[in-house]
């Protein structure tokens, strides 16, 4: 080839986003400007110039990407979305997805491409909604929809023949797990007969629930009679297999433990080891106790299978000590003597009284806190649930050889275990008794 004269260029660059103007020459003078024209699809950017210049280096000047990508305009995609990268410029890709319920038709993406002159977008997708096999049909009853296609979305409840109960759910609906096929979302229910027995509990009655029909669902509500507790749900539901669920309940009879003894009074009868509810059992006073005054000597059964009772309904009786009134009054459980040696300063003796009674684990006493107790008051324990009763359930304040009260022993205890849950019918069997 000849060799170029010093400071000329020759062939002028060569751009995808432009084009030379044409024709074009072997060679070009140190200083020749060429005017570059934007391809399709192709804009000028803000700011450069397509202008191309020969240098003395024999190099040609430019800006850099003089003209950039046109951009597609967003598309329109119904019940759907797109994403992108980095822009929606001549040449980029798009990707399409659909909602739920909608799946989509054609391409998963498409590119901004030069069509007529313009840039468009290759191909875009439809989202169209996802459709369902039409409900299945079931014996002795049908659904409400009057639809010939099923779309996702729509719901279906069916109904029942007179005669017959709907068991399942009534109602269900067209979904998708996977956003191609549909599906219903459940199986349809069944229409069957349901006739439960007129449900009766002995000692009990019904709170609801009084006919003498009962089909599916239909619930009552029990509670026992006076004197008998419940056992089981106080609510039983008429089931699909024409049984009450939970089974009935059953009425078991209360029953309190053996009778309270006492150290200042016995019963005026025998009795067994249990009475039944509402049971009531007279005392009289032992010899040198009398009745106290608004206090009864009865006990009865409660519905918690424990002894009511008054404490200290019998009381010691008061008697002079000598002639000379040297000391005021004894009671039988006092050593009494006319030496004045024997007689405190205050010119009597002093109340026997206990403080607080002990504490068990995992019990309790019904001793009220901060009170002192006198002489022959009866202290009754009882354990938490879980817990059983191991030892006489009570216990009593009473007089040392020093004329001190103290709680007469021993104090029962409270042991778990996994068969000895507390529960029901004898949670205190051995309530209130005391040592003599």
């Amino acid at each position: 080839s000849i060799p170029l004269p010093a400071g000329d260029c020759w062939n002028p660059p060569r751009f995808d986003f432009a084009e030379a103007p044409t024709p074009l020459e072997d060679s070009y003078a140190v200083g020749v400007t060429l005017m570059y024209k934007c391809r399709p699809g192709y804009r000028m950017a803000p700011g450069k110039s397509p202008r191309v210049t020969c240098l003395l280096s024999s190099h040609w000047s430019s800006d850099p990407d003089f003209c950039i990508g046109k951009s597609c305009k967003p598309p329109e995609i119904p019940n759907g979305n797109f994403d992108y990268s980095n822009d929606l410029l001549f040449g980029a890709t798009i990707n399409f997805t659909c909602n739920v319920g909608y799946r989509l038709i054609g391409e998963q993406s498409a590119e901004c491409i030069l069509k007529d002159g313009e840039v468009v977008w290759s191909k875009v997708p439809q989202c169209v909604i996802i459709p369902c096999l039409p409900p299945p049909e079931i014996e002795n009853g049908q659904f409400n929809n009057g639809f010939r296609d099923f779309i996702y979305g729509m719901s279906v409840t069916y109904h029942c023949n007179k005669g017959f109960s709907l068991i399942g759910e009534a109602t269900i609906h067209c979904t998708t797990d996977s956003n191609l096929e549909g599906k219903w979302s459940g199986p349809a229910p069944e229409c069957k007969v349901v006739r439960c027995e007129n449900p009766e509990v002995e000692n009990g009655r019904r709170l609801s629930g009084f006919g003498t029909k009962h089909v599916y669902q239909n619930s009552v509500t029990f509670e026992c009679n006076p004197g008998y507790s419940l056992k089981g749900s106080t609510v039983v539901t008429c089931e699909a297999d024409s049984t009450w669920k939970p089974p009935l309940p059953t009425c078991d009879a209360i029953y309190c433990g053996p009778a309270p003894v006492f150290p200042f009074a016995e019963l005026t009868q025998a009795v067994g080891d249990s009475s039944p509810f509402g049971t009531k059992l007279r005392y009289h006073c032992k010899p040198g106790y009398v009745a106290a005054d608004g206090k009864s000597s009865v006990v009865t059964c409660l519905s918690d299978s424990t002894w009511s009772a008054d404490l200290d309904f019998c009381i010691g009786i008061s008697i002079p000590l000598s002639t000379d009134h040297t000391s005021d009054l004894c009671t039988p459980d006092v050593m009494c003597s006319d030496a004045p040696a024997d007689v405190h300063p205050t010119g009597r003796l002093p109340d026997i009284v206990c403080t607080r009674p002990p504490t068990i684990d995992n019990g309790l006493h019904n001793g009220t806190e901060g009170t002192n107790f006198a002489q022959g008051s009866v202290i009754v324990y009882k354990c938490k649930e879980g817990f059983t009763l191991a030892g006489t359930a009570s216990i009593h304040c009473r007089a040392d050889s020093e004329h001190h009260g103290v709680w007469s022993k021993p104090t029962p205890e409270c042991r778990g275990g996994a068969n000895m849950i507390i529960v029901g019918l004898f949670p205190l069997l051995l309530a209130m008794l005391v040592v003599n």
